[in-house]
């Protein structure tokens, strides 16, 4: 689950050389980074994680997740299987990494500003986030528990607490984080803690009765019920990030992020055809290899009990999630070289991520929860996937339209004016 770079902002100004060649224009240090002041490719990568995190989202939304075989193979009886497999072998878990990943590339970005401008721009950041925080809590307490911007914006704080870390510190910071949900989960094992820190059992005294079933909960027609119970789930969802140790795996993909944000600034990433392809390939082998495994295991589920299918899990889940992103990540940079025209299809609805992402909530939740039209449970898994396409070509046409009459989407007009206490103007100047 998650959501696209979340850096989700505009990217501070580049080195000037770098500027004219992948399309940026260069904004004085002293004021809101302006639209234009960006990378297209960024804004396209950021437009694809949108989407494979809708595909994967799409099964919480719809209630596929949590139907049993039997009601599987009822709706979708030649697809289903493989459905389930390719999602936990190339799809679950591999666009958060990007979302992660792209945070932290856009957090080195603002810290040239940070630079430049001094405490000033560090009470911007803060504030910042604290919106994004706010934003975060909001959605995940009250709309959908599956929310991703609460969790980045509380480690976007600590991204600015080892700002001053040097590049070797970070990768080796990386590294352990990588490697702590296994040895974390062997040793919570054989202490016997519980995996997500008693926080399951606090959702499930909130929630309303009978709603710790999910397909109860995704049916729920009072709007008090669905309240009180998201509540309940936005409490679930902390323990969750608890249980399956979400917190140091997106504490490594961020800091590999902001690693590799300095690269850009000094014109060592995009370029460095050495460094993308090795990612790529090494991502690319270990996902081939763990990521068949993983699903063969059935994933790292959820409350599942302590076991060795369960610790195989983990195990594979680390190598073929992360790598697997970040292979996904480097591909995509290698193909635009040849392939921007078609790519950057994706990079209109990647400038309006925060809007978009939030958006593709509200469809869900309109069409498949009890509160709308109640349609958990009921599609095809064929159907679900033409919905996921459909819902994002919209978007896509949607989001380049938008963006020729205004500067921002609604949802970043809304963070930029809260950030800056001030009122930016939405409408482009006409020519």
């Amino acid at each position: 689950m998650a959501l696209a770079d979340l850096d989700l902002r505009e990217s501070p100004a580049l080195p000037a050389p770098r500027t004219q060649e992948f399309g940026m224009t260069a904004s004085p240090a002293t004021a809101p980074t302006s639209c234009g002041d960006r990378l297209d490719v960024l804004d396209a990568l950021r437009g694809f994680a949108l989407f494979g995190i809708f595909l994967a989202n799409i099964r919480f939304f719809s209630g596929w997740e949590f139907l049993g075989e039997e009601q599987r193979a009822e709706l979708s009886p030649t697809l289903h299987a493989w459905a389930d497999f390719l999602n936990l072998a190339v799809i679950d878990g591999k666009f958060y990494t990007l979302f992660s990943f792209l945070f932290g590339l856009g957090f080195a970005l603002q810290l040239q500003r940070l630079t430049e401008r001094g405490a000033a721009a560090t009470r911007i950041y803060l504030r910042r986030t604290t919106i994004l925080l706010v934003i975060g809590f909001i959605h995940m307490f009250l709309i959908w528990l599956g929310d991703i911007l609460l969790p980045y914006a509380l480690l976007g704080f600590v991204l600015l607490a080892i700002r001053n870390w040097t590049d070797r510190s970070l990768l080796i910071a990386a590294g352990i984080a990588f490697l702590v949900p296994i040895v974390g989960y062997a040793m919570f094992w054989c202490l016997g803690v519980d995996q997500s820190l008693g926080l399951y059992s606090v959702a499930y005294s909130i929630m309303t009765p009978g709603a710790q079933n999910p397909i109860v909960d995704l049916q729920l027609t009072h709007w008090g019920d669905r309240l009180q119970t998201s509540v309940g789930g936005g409490v679930l969802r902390i323990g969750y990030l608890f249980d399956t140790w979400r917190w140091p795996k997106l504490f490594a993909i961020m800091v590999l992020g902001l690693w590799a944000g300095r690269r850009l600034m000094r014109g060592q990433l995009l370029d460095d055809t050495r460094l993308l392809v090795a990612v790529l390939v090494v991502g690319g082998v270990c996902g081939i290899v763990a990521g068949p495994i993983l699903a063969g295991l059935g994933g790292i589920g959820f409350q599942r009990p302590y076991s060795i299918d369960g610790f195989y899990a983990v195990i594979a889940y680390t190598f073929a999630v992360i790598p697997l992103g970040l292979a996904y990540a480097a591909g995509f940079l290698l193909l635009w070289r040849v392939a921007s025209s078609v790519l950057e299809v994706f990079a209109a609805p990647g400038r309006m991520a925060l809007s978009n992402y939030l958006a593709q909530t509200l469809i869900a939740l309109t069409v498949f929860y009890g509160i709308g039209f109640g349609q958990a449970g009921q599609w095809p898994i064929e159907r679900l996937l033409l919905f996921v396409v459909g819902v994002y070509a919209v978007q896509v046409v949607v989001s380049h339209f938008w963006l020729k009459v205004f500067r921002y989407g609604p949802m970043e007009w809304l963070w930029r004016a809260l950030t800056y206490g001030s009122i930016p103007p939405l409408r482009r100047m006409k020519q």
